[in-house]
Protein backbone atom coordinates (compact mmCIF):
# COMPACT_ATOMS: atom_id res chain seq x y z
CA UNK A 1 0.00 0.00 0.00
CA UNK A 2 2.84 2.40 0.76
CA UNK A 3 3.81 2.32 -2.95
CA UNK A 4 0.33 3.42 -4.09
CA UNK A 5 -0.65 7.07 -4.30
CA UNK A 6 -2.75 8.20 -1.31
CA UNK A 7 -5.75 9.09 -3.49
CA UNK A 8 -5.93 5.59 -5.00
CA UNK A 9 -5.76 4.04 -1.51
CA UNK A 10 -8.69 6.20 -0.29
CA UNK A 11 -10.75 5.20 -3.35
CA UNK A 12 -10.12 1.53 -2.61
CA UNK A 13 -11.24 1.90 1.02
CA UNK A 14 -14.35 3.82 -0.10
CA UNK A 15 -15.25 1.04 -2.55
CA UNK A 16 -14.92 -1.64 0.15
CA UNK A 17 -17.06 0.44 2.50
CA UNK A 18 -19.83 0.79 -0.12
CA UNK A 19 -19.80 -2.96 -0.78
CA UNK A 20 -20.07 -3.68 2.94
CA UNK A 21 -22.95 -1.25 3.21
CA UNK A 22 -24.76 -2.95 0.32
CA UNK A 23 -24.32 -6.35 1.97
CA UNK A 24 -25.69 -5.04 5.28
CA UNK A 25 -28.66 -3.49 3.49
CA UNK A 26 -29.36 -6.81 1.76
CA UNK A 27 -29.22 -8.65 5.09
CA UNK A 28 -31.67 -6.13 6.58
CA UNK A 29 -34.07 -6.73 3.69
CA UNK A 30 -33.92 -10.49 4.18
CA UNK A 31 -34.65 -9.99 7.89
CA UNK A 32 -37.62 -7.81 7.00
CA UNK A 33 -38.97 -10.53 4.69
CA UNK A 34 -38.55 -13.42 7.13
CA UNK A 35 -39.17 -11.72 10.47
CA UNK A 36 -37.02 -11.72 13.59
CA UNK A 37 -36.28 -15.29 14.65
CA UNK A 38 -35.34 -16.29 18.20
CA UNK A 39 -31.80 -17.74 18.46
CA UNK A 40 -31.85 -21.47 19.20
CA UNK A 41 -29.99 -20.95 22.51
CA UNK A 42 -32.86 -18.74 23.75
CA UNK A 43 -35.73 -21.08 22.80
CA UNK A 44 -37.65 -22.92 25.50
CA UNK A 45 -39.51 -25.25 23.15
CA UNK A 46 -38.47 -27.76 20.49
CA UNK A 47 -37.61 -26.13 17.20
CA UNK A 48 -40.20 -26.15 14.44
CA UNK A 49 -40.84 -24.79 10.98
CA UNK A 50 -41.31 -21.05 10.50
CA UNK A 51 -43.69 -20.29 7.65
CA UNK A 52 -42.10 -17.71 5.31
CA UNK A 53 -44.01 -14.46 4.78
CA UNK A 54 -43.31 -10.88 3.75
CA UNK A 55 -43.19 -8.53 6.74
CA UNK A 56 -41.72 -5.34 8.08
CA UNK A 57 -40.66 -6.66 11.49
CA UNK A 58 -39.90 -4.46 14.50
CA UNK A 59 -38.33 -5.64 17.75
CA UNK A 60 -39.95 -3.99 20.80
CA UNK A 61 -38.60 -3.95 24.35
CA UNK A 62 -40.88 -3.05 27.26
CA UNK A 63 -41.21 -3.44 31.03
CA UNK A 64 -43.78 -5.34 33.03
CA UNK A 65 -45.31 -3.98 36.22
CA UNK A 66 -42.49 -5.35 38.40
CA UNK A 67 -39.76 -3.90 36.16
CA UNK A 68 -38.92 -7.13 34.33
CA UNK A 69 -37.72 -6.40 30.82
CA UNK A 70 -39.80 -8.22 28.18
CA UNK A 71 -39.49 -8.50 24.40
CA UNK A 72 -42.06 -8.48 21.65
CA UNK A 73 -42.38 -8.16 17.91
CA UNK A 74 -44.64 -6.10 15.68
CA UNK A 75 -45.06 -7.38 12.12
CA UNK A 76 -46.54 -4.98 9.58
CA UNK A 77 -47.66 -5.82 6.03
CA UNK A 78 -45.18 -4.27 3.56
CA UNK A 79 -46.64 -1.39 1.58
CA UNK A 80 -49.65 -0.78 3.86
CA UNK A 81 -49.91 2.35 5.98
CA UNK A 82 -51.82 2.13 9.26
CA UNK A 83 -53.12 -1.44 8.94
CA UNK A 84 -55.48 -2.89 11.57
CA UNK A 85 -53.69 -4.55 14.48
CA UNK A 86 -54.11 -8.03 15.97
CA UNK A 87 -52.70 -8.48 19.48
CA UNK A 88 -52.18 -12.08 20.65
CA UNK A 89 -52.50 -13.40 24.21
CA UNK A 90 -50.78 -16.78 24.52
CA UNK A 91 -52.02 -20.17 25.59
CA UNK A 92 -50.34 -21.83 28.61
CA UNK A 93 -46.71 -22.87 28.94
CA UNK A 94 -43.25 -21.28 28.68
CA UNK A 95 -43.48 -20.26 25.04
CA UNK A 96 -42.04 -17.33 23.11
CA UNK A 97 -43.40 -15.23 20.24
CA UNK A 98 -42.66 -17.95 17.67
CA UNK A 99 -45.41 -20.12 19.17
CA UNK A 100 -47.73 -17.88 17.13
CA UNK A 101 -45.51 -17.40 14.11
CA UNK A 102 -47.93 -19.62 12.18
CA UNK A 103 -50.74 -17.15 12.89
CA UNK A 104 -48.68 -14.07 11.99
CA UNK A 105 -47.68 -15.82 8.75
CA UNK A 106 -51.37 -15.97 7.82
CA UNK A 107 -52.59 -12.63 9.18
CA UNK A 108 -49.84 -10.30 7.89
CA UNK A 109 -50.27 -11.29 4.20
CA UNK A 110 -54.02 -10.75 4.72
CA UNK A 111 -53.35 -7.11 5.63
CA UNK A 112 -53.09 -7.15 9.42
CA UNK A 113 -50.27 -6.00 11.66
CA UNK A 114 -49.58 -8.54 14.41
CA UNK A 115 -48.06 -8.07 17.88
CA UNK A 116 -46.77 -11.13 19.74
CA UNK A 117 -44.32 -11.37 22.61
CA UNK A 118 -41.99 -13.67 24.54
CA UNK A 119 -43.34 -14.76 27.91
CA UNK A 120 -41.01 -13.91 30.78
CA UNK A 121 -38.07 -16.31 30.92
CA UNK A 122 -38.45 -17.24 27.24
CA UNK A 123 -37.00 -15.90 24.01
CA UNK A 124 -35.50 -12.45 24.58
CA UNK A 125 -37.58 -11.71 27.70
CA UNK A 126 -35.87 -11.56 31.07
CA UNK A 127 -37.11 -13.04 34.36
CA UNK A 128 -38.22 -16.54 35.29
CA UNK A 129 -41.29 -18.19 33.79
CA UNK A 130 -44.07 -19.05 36.20
CA UNK A 131 -45.74 -15.85 37.33
CA UNK A 132 -47.40 -12.63 36.31
CA UNK A 133 -48.86 -13.73 32.99
CA UNK A 134 -51.81 -11.34 33.29
CA UNK A 135 -49.57 -8.37 34.16
CA UNK A 136 -47.15 -9.25 31.38
CA UNK A 137 -49.99 -9.45 28.85
CA UNK A 138 -51.22 -6.02 29.93
CA UNK A 139 -47.69 -4.60 29.61
CA UNK A 140 -47.39 -6.12 26.14
CA UNK A 141 -50.73 -4.61 25.09
CA UNK A 142 -49.63 -1.22 26.39
CA UNK A 143 -46.40 -1.53 24.38
CA UNK A 144 -48.33 -2.51 21.26
CA UNK A 145 -50.63 0.48 21.57
CA UNK A 146 -47.65 2.82 21.94
CA UNK A 147 -46.47 2.03 18.41
CA UNK A 148 -47.06 4.24 15.40
CA UNK A 149 -48.30 3.05 12.02
CA UNK A 150 -51.44 1.11 13.03
CA UNK A 151 -55.15 1.84 12.64
CA UNK A 152 -56.24 2.46 16.23
CA UNK A 153 -59.90 2.23 15.28
CA UNK A 154 -59.34 -1.40 14.25
CA UNK A 155 -57.44 -3.10 17.06
CA UNK A 156 -58.38 -6.71 17.77
CA UNK A 157 -57.39 -9.00 20.62
CA UNK A 158 -57.00 -12.72 19.96
CA UNK A 159 -56.70 -14.84 23.10
CA UNK A 160 -56.24 -18.60 23.16
CA UNK A 161 -57.03 -21.20 25.83
CA UNK A 162 -55.65 -19.93 29.18
CA UNK A 163 -55.25 -16.58 27.47
CA UNK A 164 -59.05 -16.30 27.35
CA UNK A 165 -59.08 -16.48 31.18
CA UNK A 166 -56.38 -13.80 31.38
CA UNK A 167 -58.35 -11.51 29.09
CA UNK A 168 -61.60 -12.05 30.99
CA UNK A 169 -60.01 -11.43 34.40
CA UNK A 170 -58.36 -8.16 33.36
CA UNK A 171 -60.64 -7.02 30.53
CA UNK A 172 -61.43 -3.65 32.12
CA UNK A 173 -57.71 -2.88 32.29
CA UNK A 174 -57.20 -3.84 28.66
CA UNK A 175 -60.04 -1.46 27.79
CA UNK A 176 -58.39 1.21 29.94
CA UNK A 177 -55.31 1.00 27.73
CA UNK A 178 -57.31 0.92 24.48
CA UNK A 179 -60.79 -0.42 23.79
CA UNK A 180 -60.54 -3.18 21.16
CA UNK A 181 -62.78 -3.16 18.10
CA UNK A 182 -63.39 -6.84 18.67
CA UNK A 183 -62.22 -9.97 20.47
CA UNK A 184 -61.64 -13.49 19.14
CA UNK A 185 -61.45 -16.34 21.62
CA UNK A 186 -59.62 -19.36 20.21
CA UNK A 187 -60.07 -22.56 22.23
CA UNK A 188 -62.20 -20.58 24.70
CA UNK A 189 -62.32 -21.58 28.37
CA UNK A 190 -65.20 -19.22 29.20
CA UNK A 191 -68.47 -21.16 29.51
CA UNK A 192 -71.84 -19.66 30.33
CA UNK A 193 -71.89 -16.36 32.20
CA UNK A 194 -68.10 -16.14 32.37
CA UNK A 195 -68.31 -14.83 28.81
CA UNK A 196 -69.90 -11.61 30.11
CA UNK A 197 -66.48 -10.33 31.14
CA UNK A 198 -65.80 -9.70 27.45
CA UNK A 199 -67.66 -6.45 26.76
CA UNK A 200 -66.88 -6.15 23.06
CA UNK A 201 -67.87 -7.58 19.69
CA UNK A 202 -67.04 -11.26 20.06
CA UNK A 203 -66.25 -14.32 17.98
CA UNK A 204 -65.54 -17.72 19.52
CA UNK A 205 -63.78 -20.57 17.71
CA UNK A 206 -63.66 -23.92 19.46
CA UNK A 207 -62.82 -27.49 18.55
CA UNK A 208 -65.44 -30.12 17.81
CA UNK A 209 -63.58 -32.32 20.30
CA UNK A 210 -64.37 -30.08 23.30
CA UNK A 211 -66.40 -32.05 25.87
CA UNK A 212 -68.41 -28.95 26.90
CA UNK A 213 -68.83 -27.66 23.38
CA UNK A 214 -72.36 -26.29 23.86
CA UNK A 215 -71.49 -24.29 26.98
CA UNK A 216 -68.40 -22.77 25.35
CA UNK A 217 -70.08 -21.98 22.05
CA UNK A 218 -73.82 -21.74 21.57
CA UNK A 219 -74.78 -21.08 25.21
CA UNK A 220 -72.03 -18.53 25.76
CA UNK A 221 -73.06 -16.61 22.65
CA UNK A 222 -76.74 -16.62 23.68
CA UNK A 223 -75.85 -15.23 27.11
CA UNK A 224 -73.58 -12.57 25.62
CA UNK A 225 -76.25 -11.48 23.14
CA UNK A 226 -78.92 -11.36 25.85
CA UNK A 227 -76.93 -8.85 27.90
CA UNK A 228 -74.95 -6.86 25.32
CA UNK A 229 -75.62 -5.46 21.87
CA UNK A 230 -72.04 -5.74 20.60
CA UNK A 231 -72.75 -8.84 18.55
CA UNK A 232 -71.44 -12.35 19.20
CA UNK A 233 -70.91 -15.44 17.08
CA UNK A 234 -69.19 -18.80 17.28
CA UNK A 235 -67.71 -21.46 15.02
CA UNK A 236 -66.96 -25.10 15.73
CA UNK A 237 -63.87 -26.22 13.84
CA UNK A 238 -64.27 -29.80 12.57
CA UNK A 239 -61.63 -32.49 13.02
CA UNK A 240 -59.47 -30.47 15.42
CA UNK A 241 -57.87 -30.84 18.84
CA UNK A 242 -58.17 -28.21 21.58
CA UNK A 243 -55.76 -25.67 20.02
CA UNK A 244 -57.50 -25.98 16.63
CA UNK A 245 -54.95 -28.01 14.73
CA UNK A 246 -56.26 -30.52 12.20
CA UNK A 247 -56.36 -34.13 13.38
CA UNK A 248 -58.34 -35.56 10.46
CA UNK A 249 -55.29 -37.68 9.59
CA UNK A 250 -54.42 -38.56 13.17
CA UNK A 251 -53.21 -36.89 16.38
CA UNK A 252 -50.75 -33.98 16.18
CA UNK A 253 -47.15 -34.98 16.73
CA UNK A 254 -45.74 -31.86 18.39
CA UNK A 255 -42.20 -33.16 17.87
CA UNK A 256 -42.79 -32.97 14.10
CA UNK A 257 -41.32 -29.61 13.01
CA UNK A 258 -44.07 -29.23 10.37
CA UNK A 259 -46.88 -28.90 12.93
CA UNK A 260 -47.44 -25.14 12.20
CA UNK A 261 -48.79 -26.07 8.76
CA UNK A 262 -51.59 -28.12 10.33
CA UNK A 263 -53.58 -25.24 11.80
CA UNK A 264 -57.19 -25.85 10.80
CA UNK A 265 -58.06 -24.19 7.50
CA UNK A 266 -61.70 -24.01 8.60
CA UNK A 267 -60.72 -22.23 11.82
CA UNK A 268 -58.48 -19.85 9.87
CA UNK A 269 -61.21 -18.95 7.38
CA UNK A 270 -63.68 -18.33 10.20
CA UNK A 271 -61.16 -16.07 11.96
CA UNK A 272 -60.26 -14.14 8.82
CA UNK A 273 -63.87 -13.80 7.72
CA UNK A 274 -64.91 -12.34 11.07
CA UNK A 275 -61.97 -9.91 11.21
CA UNK A 276 -62.60 -8.75 7.64
CA UNK A 277 -66.28 -8.26 8.42
CA UNK A 278 -65.51 -6.15 11.47
CA UNK A 279 -62.99 -4.11 9.52
CA UNK A 280 -65.49 -3.48 6.74
CA UNK A 281 -68.12 -2.34 9.25
CA UNK A 282 -65.65 0.11 10.82
CA UNK A 283 -64.22 1.44 7.57
CA UNK A 284 -60.73 0.01 8.06
CA UNK A 285 -58.35 -0.57 5.18
CA UNK A 286 -59.43 -2.86 2.36
CA UNK A 287 -58.30 -6.47 2.69
CA UNK A 288 -57.70 -9.22 0.18
CA UNK A 289 -60.72 -11.47 0.63
CA UNK A 290 -60.01 -13.84 -2.24
CA UNK A 291 -59.14 -16.57 0.28
CA UNK A 292 -62.68 -16.33 1.60
CA UNK A 293 -64.39 -17.53 -1.59
CA UNK A 294 -66.22 -20.75 -0.91
CA UNK A 295 -65.24 -20.61 2.76
CA UNK A 296 -66.75 -23.30 4.96
CA UNK A 297 -65.70 -21.32 8.02
CA UNK A 298 -68.56 -18.87 8.36
CA UNK A 299 -69.56 -17.94 11.92
CA UNK A 300 -72.63 -19.66 13.34
CA UNK A 301 -75.59 -17.27 13.51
Amino acid sequence: IKHEPLGRFILAITSISKQAGAILALLALVSACEGLSIPSAQRTQADFKRIPFQTVAQEISFQSEDGTRLAGQLDRPPGLTNPPLVFIIHHSGPVDRDAYQYLAARLVPAGYAVFRFDKRGTGRSEGIYGCCEDRDALAAYRAAMAQDGIDRSCVFIIAQSIGTHILAQRFGEFVGIHRPAGVVLLSSLLPGEKILAIQAPLHIIISDSEPNQAALGEEAVKIHRAVYRYGASYFIAPHTEHTLFDISEGPIDWSDPDWPEKFSQDAWLSLLGWLNGRCASRGCQEHDTREMEGSPGSPAP
